[in-house]
């Protein structure tokens, strides 16, 4: 997706493009994904022939636990430094969950893997990478309810980051959804 800016074209990577490109690497990256901060995955991918270590349930349980420890740990920034990410080390893979805007960066490598190189390698992408990033949930995500939720709170005159608290939504998902609702 190309938009112009004052006459320059800027091309935009959405999140699954983003997340396939992670995968991509370095072979020893099993999965990546985006999540949320509610641990909410939007975005991802397996590499062809991976096997699946976890089942659905404590997938997303995995994920939620991810995206509470990073918003705790960043409770510490101002006093240690901006976090770079949290690593998981055990018998059978590593997963690090690398804060990514206000989204949570959840990949999983081969348990014979150097993390840190392989961290470095995905940090020096993704600043690469950020002025093309446009990384939100697809609106499509949002179920019936939840979306005419939205339209009656913004309707009634209630501020874009409010709607987003109240329905635990990112403020770049309410402004498309608006958007959308908007232009119908």
């Amino acid at each position: 997706m190309y938009i112009a800016l004052h006459s320059l074209w800027l091309e935009i990577m959405k999140s699954e493009e983003f997340s396939k490109n992670v995968v991509l690497l370095d072979p020893a990256i099993r999965f990546a994904g985006l999540i949320e901060r509610s641990g909410h995955l939007f975005a991802g991918g397996v590499r062809e022939g991976t096997e699946i270590q976890l089942n659905d349930s404590k997938f997303n349980m995995s994920l939620l636990q991810s995206a509470h420890i990073i918003f705790l740990r960043e409770r510490f920034s101002q006093e240690l430094g901006s976090l770079k990410y949290v690593l998981y080390d055990y018998d059978k893979v590593k997963t690090l969950n690398m804060p990514v805007g206000e989204y949570i960066l959840v990949f999983s490598l081969e348990s014979n893997a150097n993390a840190e190189v392989i961290a470095n390698k995905v940090s020096q992408y993704i600043e690469s990478v950020k002025n093309e990033l446009s990384l939100h949930p697809p609106s499509n995500t949002i179920d019936k309810e939840k979306r005419e939720t939205l339209r009656n709170l913004y309707d009634s005159g209630i501020p874009e980051e409010m709607i987003a608290d109240q329905l635990d939504l990112d403020i770049n998902t309410v402004r498309t959804l608006v958007e959308e609702i908007s232009s119908k």
